[in-house]
């Protein structure tokens, strides 16, 4: 052996702890996104609830003044299942629309995913096609 080699040893030991400060530095990177994620959809939570109670309390009142204002006109009882029959339609509409927009928020950490697959890519030599990971949470 060379003086100023180092052996294969401390080389194999060099190699171990980058990839061991790799995976650590990969972690913090995932955990951070990941609260990033979740941080965006707490947000979006809270203001959806809120938005909840105003809209049930103006719902409810525009509901009693629908039913008086029908009731002059067919009946308290057919007022009452005309009124229930709409609120029904937009309700399963809404619920609808909130469950798509909340499929289409992802919580996965896809940055550090590709960051990841971009190491291992790397170490093991070969090469794929680049996507561009997501920007943030998708709302």
């Amino acid at each position: 052996m060379a003086a100023g080699r180092p052996g294969i040893v401390a080389q194999l030991r060099q190699i171990l702890a980058g990839l061991l400060r790799l995976l650590q530095l990969l972690a913090q990177l995932t955990t951070a996104e990941m609260k990033e994620n979740a941080a965006a959809l707490r947000g979006a939570l809270l203001l959806a609830g809120a938005a909840m109670g105003l809209l049930i309390t103006a719902l409810t009142l525009f509901t009693v003044a629908l039913v008086l204002a029908l009731a002059s006109l067919v009946g308290p009882l057919a007022a009452s299942l005309i009124v229930a029959t709409l609120a029904a339609i937009a309700g399963l509409a809404l619920g609808r629309h909130a469950l798509s927009r909340l499929e289409a928020t992802r919580l996965a950490p896809e940055r550090s995913i590709a960051t990841l697959q971009a190491q291992i890519d790397r170490i093991a030599g070969t090469q794929r096609p680049a996507t561009p990971p997501s920007q943030g949470p998708q709302t």
